[in-house]
């Protein structure tokens, strides 16, 4: 079976700082969650919190997916015949 699943993800950053450094915590984001694939990101800009930054739809990578799974799955009882 081929399921998919899919995750959201906040990335923030102060407002006063650059907008290169909200890149950079991008990809830092996308390097450490290697997600499969990105549906939507949106930016953003809250100038009454004090933040700007991208909101980001993904795809989960398949081996997170599996290992929760796994997790879910009960255990499988050993008999032994004799």
């Amino acid at each position: 079976m081929n399921d998919k699943s899919y995750k959201a993800a906040t990335i923030l950053i102060p407002d006063h700082t650059s907008r290169l450094v909200l890149d950079e915590a991008f990809n830092q984001w996308a390097e450490e969650t290697k997600p499969n694939s990105i549906l939507h990101v949106h930016y953003y800009h809250d100038r009454n919190a004090g933040v700007r930054g991208y909101q980001v739809v993904y795809e989960e990578p398949w081996v997170a997916t599996l290992s929760r799974q796994m997790a879910e799955e009960e255990p499988v009882k050993a008999q032994l015949m004799v």
